[in-house]
């Protein structure tokens, strides 16, 4: 077998792969977006847009809502077990601390000559009934060296007024503690000290408030992505109404090449009859026979011979302007200084004046 025979069957076994290898360029070519993929876009990127911002909203909504936390006022104290205060701070004072805000109404104080001291605590311990570790633990807060132990207090508090009272937790559990006490540190007499005490622990502040700014980003993204996507459905939309358009006056304009003229061109409207002929006189003016003295001979024979010689006369032009133009068989029109004529025919008297026409 040759050469050429053996090499045939590689190449039909090559040919089908070579084959397949062009759809698949084709297929990875750019896809043109069409209205249909644009508008569905469209509408994903609004879904958008509102989810990320009602979880928004929501997040917000958990982040500043307290938690209210009231202490009953008992035995001259007001004490109450904060539980277990969540939170992703770290130990010490730092941006993501859970706020805690306290309220301290004063409705009664006894009356002393010596100086009274209202005294809040917030402390971190996990039994609040243990007054041995209540009570170092504020002294511990009175020394203020640990953020874990925080202390507020008022001098010579006013019956009547609220006091309000701002700490910053760590994550952990807590115990509060309201007291009134004297100069000497003792709490005066509770019978007649009368506090109430309320309070608002914000400890969703951090947890949910930072997945709300990342869900408002995101919606601010996805709004500007479908205003992106909707100017490019409002190109297409009238790209496509000026298509159309130019198809529509297309069309029309063929329709009407192919129907041709509807008809002949209408004539112009003229007058229907000649003019009117002015009516004048139908014969010459009768012959007026001039007297002239009886004794004076007539010769009633000329000796010339031929054609009298032809003068035209001359136009008499009257004060006003008007003339007489002769008409032949003597009547004659008046012509005005405007140029016009008067709708009069006139002849000539014995006198030789123009008098106006009378038919008889």
């Amino acid at each position: 077998m040759s050469d050429a025979e053996l090499d045939s069957p590689e190449e039909e076994y090559e040919s089908p792969e070579a084959a397949d290898s062009v759809p698949e360029e084709s297929e990875t070519g750019p896809q043109v977006e069409t209205l249909g993929t644009l508008r569905e876009s469209l509408k994903k990127s609004r879904w958008n847009v509102f989810m990320f911002l009602g979880l928004a909203f929501l997040m917000f909504g958990f982040a500043l809502f307290p938690m209210p936390m009231d202490a009953d006022f008992e035995y001259g104290t007001a004490e109450k077990d904060l539980g277990f205060v969540w939170g992703p701070s770290l130990e010490g004072e730092d941006f993501m601390d859970v706020p805690y805000e306290v309220s301290v109404k004063v409705n009664r104080l006894p009356a002393t000559t010596g100086n009274i001291t209202l005294q809040v605590f917030v402390v971190q311990i996990d039994d609040c009934t243990d007054p041995e570790v209540a009570s170092d633990a504020e002294e511990k807060a009175e020394a203020g060296n640990e953020h874990g132990y925080q202390y507020g207090f008022v001098e010579s508090p006013v019956e009547g007024r609220t006091y309000t009272f701002d700490f910053d937790l760590d994550m952990g559990q807590y115990c509060l503690n309201v007291k009134a006490v004297g100069q000497d540190g003792t709490i005066v007499d509770p019978s007649r000290t009368n506090l109430e005490v309320t309070g608002k622990l914000w400890p969703n502040q951090v947890i949910a408030g930072i997945p709300g700014l990342v869900f408002l980003g995101l919606s601010t993204f996805a709004f500007v992505g479908a205003q992106k996507i909707g100017n490019r459905v409002k190109s297409l939309l009238e790209d496509k109404k000026v298509t159309e358009e130019q198809m529509v006056l297309e069309e029309a304009r063929r329709q009407k090449i192919v129907a041709g003229p509807g008809g002949p061109p209408k004539p112009v409207a003229g007058p229907t009859e000649p003019p009117v002929a002015v009516a004048g006189p139908s014969g010459a003016p009768p012959d007026q026979i001039s007297s002239g003295p009886s004794n004076v001979a007539v010769d009633n024979q000329s000796t010339r011979s031929g054609p009298p010689p032809a003068t035209v006369p001359e136009p008499i032009t009257n004060d006003d302007g008007s003339t007489y133009e002769d008409a032949g068989n003597g009547y004659y029109y008046r012509k005005m200084a405007n140029g016009g004529y008067e709708q009069q025919i006139y002849v000539k008297d014995a006198s030789g004046q123009y008098v106006p026409y009378q038919a008889e």
